[in-house]
């Protein structure tokens, strides 16, 4: 087919579908009334012809046929600024919940280790062999007590010939004094005599040194651990003999973020769970506190003491501390009323029948409140349904609440039904083309003529 008769085709299928339209929609005579176009088409007669419903509102012309729709929109518009059928003002049903409070920061969890009170290795003081072990593991154990012994003969030996030469020293002493107070002998003698003396007494208690430390004990009250040595072992300074651990209370240990740094002070309360019996709840005071940050982790670390007396809790163990503060207090509502726009975050607040835009800043958000900060105040009336439309200032009514009742006078359902055109709709009467309306008016006198045409 040839491009002209393409052309054609196209044009008759496009005023067919105009003509279709200005004759099926019942809206069409209005749509060409509010845009200058219904003069025009009603002299091509492709208007249809004027109802009786245009003659019971003079000068409302073609286009109240479609006025129905602009009705029905400004009765939906936010706030209710538009009028229903029945011309009474219809506002929006709005569900309210006041706002709360809630304090956040006010705790914080940690997880530590516990540490014996106190906790010691045995090791001997001078090489030997072990001729004696005197402890048994998980025995309780005194300060001061001898858990173990070294071979000591030679020590013994040693601390024999110092006691002779001492004791030898002492009678030379005394003797030479006898002499100088008999002028026997000259007092220069008695100074070198002393000394010798002092020397031998020295080489004494070095002895009794020696021959004590071959006798192992316990620096500390507590309880053995497991004994790895026996009789006939060879043994070092550096050999470890057995581990006391004083564990009548613990110390736990912990670490905190470096904001929490002086709200913290030594004797302060705090709640300890052992991981492995989580149904235990333990009271601690906070014991002391480390006086430098870690800058690899931002954080500081920090001991509580927790008492054991009964000797449940064992060194090693870990535990969920937990610290209460002061915190901060935060207006809370309901997650459903955030709203966001491009300024950021802000909810509806109603007060005196009307709604106002809040912008918030959220705080923190929880699984059935959002934490904000901004103008809310706890209690005040925040939107949570009914959001869509809702402009600020706009009248709104209360769904369930008294505010429902004072919205406008009992809507008659029968009214309702069957609008009032000479109220609700001449009061919303658009202007129409002067032209348009004559030419309306021609066409009602010979209705006989376009009758056909208009059904």
């Amino acid at each position: 087919m040839s491009a002209w008769k393409q052309l054609v085709w196209s044009l008759v299928v496009t005023l067919f579908a105009c003509f279709a339209t200005l004759k099926l929609s019942p809206t069409a005579a209005g749509f060409l009334a509010n845009h200058g176009l219904a003069g025009p088409m009603a002299r091509l007669g492709l208007l249809p012809p004027a109802g009786p419903a245009d003659t019971t509102a003079p000068g409302q012309g073609p286009k109240a046929s479609g006025s129905a729709s602009q009705t029905t929109s400004q009765t939906a518009s936010p706030g209710g600024a538009g009028q229903g059928k029945s011309g009474f003002a219809r506002k929006l049903t709005v569900v309210l919940k006041p706002a709360g409070t809630a304090v956040i920061n006010d705790k914080i969890a940690a997880l530590g280790t516990g540490a014996a009170l106190q906790s010691v290795t045995v090791l001997p003081l001078s090489n030997g062999t072990l001729t004696e072990v005197l402890v048994t593991s998980g025995a309780k154990v005194t300060a001061g007590q001898v858990i173990a012994r070294l071979d000591s003969k030679t020590q013994e030996i040693a601390h024999d010939k110092a006691k002779l030469a001492a004791d030898d020293a002492q009678r030379t002493l005394e003797r030479n004094k006898a002499l100088v107070q008999s002028n026997a002998a000259p007092a220069s003698q008695t100074q070198a005599v002393e000394l010798a003396a002092q020397m031998a007494d020295l080489s004494l208690r070095s002895t009794e040194l020696d021959l004590s430390n071959r006798a192992i004990v316990a620096p500390i009250a507590g309880v053995a651990g497991i004994v790895r040595l026996s009789v006939g072992n060879a043994v070092t300074a550096q050999t470890p003999i057995v581990a006391i651990v004083d564990s009548s209370a613990l110390i736990v240990n912990f670490w905190l973020p470096e904001r929490l740094v002086g709200q913290v002070k030594v004797g302060d309360a705090a709640s300890l769970v052992p991981v492995a019996r989580p149904e235990a709840t333990l009271s601690a005071k906070v014991t002391s506190i480390d006086n430098q940050i870690d800058p690899a982790s931002g954080t500081y670390q920090m001991q509580a003491q927790v008492d054991n007396g009964e000797g449940s809790l064992q060194p090693g163990m870990a535990f969920s501390v937990a610290l209460q503060f002061v915190g901060q207090t935060y207006v809370t509502v309901n997650p459903l009323s955030v709203q966001w726009g491009s300024a950021g975050a802000y909810v509806w607040r109603f007060a005196d029948g009307k709604v106002d835009k809040v912008p918030v800043q959220i705080v923190q958000r929880n699984t059935e409140s959002v934490l904000v900060a901004g103008a809310v105040k706890a209690g005040d009336q925040i939107v949570t349904e009914g959001l869509d439309g809702l402009k600020p200032g706009a009248d709104v009514q209360v769904f369930g609440g008294d505010a429902a009742a004072a919205v406008s006078p009992a809507i008659d359902p029968v009214a309702q039904a069957t609008p009032n055109v000479g109220s609700a709709q001449a009061a919303e009467a658009p202007v129409v083309d002067p032209a348009t309306d004559a030419t309306a008016r021609k066409k009602h006198k010979h209705s006989g003529d376009a009758a056909p045409a208009g059904n």
